[in-house]
C-alpha cells in the first residue's frame, strides 16, 4: 500500500512538471495573456481538469513554475559556490548561475517578472520567503569571511547581502529589458558595481586598497 501511494505521488509530481514545462514553452512563445488553459492542456498531454487539480488558475501555474525553478537554482548557486576563493569570486559564481537560468528562459521570465512586480497574497508571501532564504544564505557566506578576516568585522552580513541582492535584481531587470539576455555581459556589469561596494567592506590588510581581481 505504501508503495502504491509512493507511485501515485511520483506520477502526480511528473504530471505537475509536465504542465509546468508546457507553460514555460507556450508562455515564451505566445505571451501570458494569449496562452489559454486549453493550449496548456494540449501541450502537456492532459485534460484541462487535470491542470485545475494542480493549479488554481493560470497565474498560479505561472508563479509556481517560476518559484519552483528559482528556488532550486538559487540553492544550487549558493551551495556550489567554491569556498576556497575570495568572496568576490563567490559572488561572480552565484551571479553566473542565476543569470544563466534567465538567459535560458528569457521570454518566459519576461512574462513572469511583468506579472510578479505587483503580486499580492500568497505569491507575495512566497517571494518574500524565498528572498529571506537567499539573503540569509548569502549573509552566512559573508559572516564566514568576517571570521577569516577577509571582510571587516564591523560589517553587517545581512545588510551587505541585501545590497548584493539589490544589485543582482537591477542587473536582472536590465538584462530582461534587452533584446537578448547577455549572461556574461550582465555578470560583468554587476561585478563592476559590486567592486565599488566591496572596496568599502573588505579588510585592507596590505594598505593597498581592493581593486578588482
Amino acid at each position: 500500500m505504501a508503495k502504491d501511494a509512493s507511485l501515485r505521488e511520483e506520477r502526480k509530481a511528473e504530471t505537475r512538471r509536465r504542465i509546468q514545462a508546457a507553460a514555460r514553452t507556450l508562455i515564451a512563445e505566445k505571451g501570458f495573456e494569449a496562452t489559454t488553459m486549453r493550449d496548456l492542456a494540449q501541450a502537456a498531454g492532459v485534460g484541462v481538469g487535470t491542470i485545475a487539480l494542480h493549479f488554481r488558475d493560470k497565474t498560479s501555474l505561472l508563479f509556481s513554475s517560476f518559484f519552483d525553478d528559482i528556488g532550486e537554482v538559487s540553492r544550487r548557486a549558493i551551495a556550489s559556490a567554491p569556498r576556497d576563493v575570495p568572496l568576490r569570486e563567490q559572488f561572480r559564481h552565484m551571479l553566473r548561475t542565476m543569470y544563466g537560468y534567465y538567459g535560458e528562459h528569457t521570454l518566459f521570465l519576461r512574462s513572469v517578472v511583468k506579472e510578479a512586480l505587483f503580486a499580492t497574497g500568497e505569491w507575495k508571501a512566497r517571494f518574500d520567503g524565498q528572498l529571506r532564504e537567499i539573503v540569509g544564505e548569502v549573509a552566512g557566506l559573508i559572516e564566514a569571511r568576517k571570521a577569516t578576516g577577509e571582510v571587516r568585522s564591523d560589517v553587517s552580513g545581512l545588510q551587505l547581502a541585501m545590497v548584493c541582492w539589490s544589485l543582482y535584481a537591477g542587473g536582472l531587470i536590465d538584462g530582461l529589458n534587452r533584446e537578448r539576455f547577455d549572461v556574461e555581459g550582465q555578470v560583468a556589469s554587476v561585478m563592476g558595481l559590486l567592486d565599488v561596494v566591496l572596496a568599502g567592506v573588505l579588510a585592507d590588510v596590505t594598505g593597498g586598497g581592493h581593486g578588482p581581481a
